[in-house]
């Protein structure tokens, strides 16, 4: 008889709100699965769960449910929506072969055009897999220092705005727990420029490193 496959441990970050109770701050991480898969199962159904602080996805989706694997080597995940099926592809922005391959060594100061070409990268990537019609990317993270502030989010947009896309749309999440998350739409949405989105050469991120 075979034995179950064994999915490896996958690295992640650290990430989760902070709080404030009784006069002290407290910081409460997101605890996240130990593989891949797992993760990504995570993320996905956060994606497709209504939040109080964000709901982005309806307004375009209506509604995100039966939410369903694929089998490997595909498409993540398979979703019911207002406007029939749409597959969920999604990928962690998580450029550590810019920092040694580790998540402590991702710097809470970036450059802001830095920042927004790693990021293009990876949308790049999976744009050039040429999925076919009704595929919606969702790029997330892991680890506070690889937050994408919104005044980075519309440099992305304006850039995406002159590149052709073949994904329906892309979304950026940021999980706050097991059960809550902050999603934003990077594209189609409306593209900002540079000027308008009134941010300097640096962006700070995450909590400052001792």
């Amino acid at each position: 008889m075979s034995k179950p496959k064994q999915h490896r441990k996958k690295p992640r970050g650290l990430t989760g709100p902070i709080k404030f109770a009784d006069g002290r701050v407290e910081r409460e991480f997101v605890q996240f699965p130990d593989s891949k898969p797992e993760i990504e199962a995570l993320i996905a159904k956060l994606f497709c769960t209504e939040s109080p602080s964000s709901n982005v996805q309806f307004r375009r989706y209506g509604f995100l449910d039966h939410l369903t694997p694929m089998s490997e080597n595909s498409i993540d995940f398979v979703v019911q929506t207002k406007h029939g099926e749409r597959w969920l592809e999604l990928a962690e922005f998580a450029p550590l072969d810019q920092f040694g391959g580790k998540y402590e060594e991702v710097p809470n100061q970036w450059s802001s055009q830095t920042m927004k070409d790693l990021f293009i990268r990876l949308v790049k990537q999976k744009n050039a897999k040429e999925y076919g019609d009704g595929v919606i990317l969702l790029i997330y993270k892991t680890h506070d220092t690889l937050f994408v502030p919104p005044p980075v989010q519309r440099m992305i947009r304006a850039e995406l705005s002159t590149t052709q896309i073949n994904l329906e749309s892309i979304y950026y999440l940021s999980p706050h727990s097991g059960s809550s998350s902050t999603v934003w739409e990077i594209w189609p949405g409306n593209a900002d420029t540079i000027q308008e989105s009134g941010i300097g050469p640096n962006v700070f991120v995450g909590l400052p490193k001792p």
